[in-house]
């Protein structure tokens, strides 16, 4: 019997329909045994990224999983941080600045009736032990290795969760993980810049961001919390993750870069309301 029976026009184009036009959510394919070999080391990953992110995020979706790709960057944000939070609280100046907005803060409490006298005391006396060298690089050390995988992790899940959501497309959690990993190495540079730059400036908040343009940074200000959150390395570091997203989800960059900066923005904005609310009742 011929294909161009009339009885089966309505099956084909039932059949194209449903392939076509009412499609499930696309769901990442895994790679094939050709594509299991990678062509880049780690280290050329760690630094390809800044400058070719696209070929990075495209070369871990296609190659095989592995768990160095995120917990090698994760330990070396971990150590970078401990690094520079010791280095900046080593400094004299900072210590007396930090010294003297905590005496200022604790002064404010006891003004407004929260704190008696005595219990001010015991919180000075508190905090210059816990800023002592021995204390203060042990916490370094536990704040810094928390950060380092638990960013990792954070951003893994938000491109998991926006891959899904939004983009309606699945690719595996692990994969989330390396592109996580390897884009946080432009936050690793970002800490660098600003650990100098704080030295430089004698003043723990500096950061590369607008921030710089005031001269007397208060954390309980909403404006200057966003002038702080427009943070050069973190902007790059959105756009780039923004790469990851498209390229794990297999859509065009503007898209992936569309949806990661709109939750960046909704994120830094809740950033700045929680800052600037706790800035004015701890502050």
């Amino acid at each position: 019997m011929s294909d161009s029976h009339p009885k089966f026009k309505p099956v084909r184009k039932s059949f194209i329909t449903r392939v076509f036009m009412d499609q499930p959510p696309l769901i990442a394919q895994e790679p094939s045994p050709a594509n299991n070999a990678p062509s880049t080391s780690l280290a050329a990953r760690l630094l390809n990224v800044f400058a070719a992110p696209t070929e990075v995020f495209e070369e871990i979706k296609t190659s095989r999983s592995t768990t160095a790709n995120w917990l090698v960057p994760a330990l070396i944000t971990a150590v970078v941080m401990a690094v520079s939070m010791v280095i900046v609280a080593s400094q004299p100046a900072i210590q007396q600045k930090v010294r003297e907005q905590q005496d200022q803060a604790i002064e404010k409490q006891v003004q407004a009736g929260r704190l008696t006298r005595q219990q001010a005391d015991q919180q000075q006396v508190l905090m210059e032990k816990l800023g002592s060298g021995k204390v203060l690089q042990a916490g370094a050390g536990v704040v810094g290795v928390f950060f380092g995988i638990g960013r990792v992790f954070w951003w893994a899940t938000v491109l998991w969760l926006l891959g899904r959501w939004l983009l309606r497309t699945r690719f595996g959690y692990g994969k989330a993980m390396e592109a996580a990993g390897i884009a946080g190495m432009i936050g690793v540079l970002g800490m660098i810049v600003t650990m100098l730059l704080q030295v430089n400036f004698s003043n723990p908040s500096a950061s590369p961001s607008l921030a710089l343009a005031v001269g007397d940074f208060d954390a309980k200000k909403p404006g200057h919390l966003l002038l702080a959150a427009l943070d050069v390395f973190q902007v790059w570091q959105a756009g780039v993750l923004g790469c990851a997203l498209a390229r794990l989800a297999g859509v065009p960059f503007l898209r992936g870069a569309f949806v990661m900066f709109g939750f960046w923005i909704v994120w830094q904005s809740l950033a700045i309301g929680v800052g600037a609310m706790a800035g004015r009742m701890f502050g």
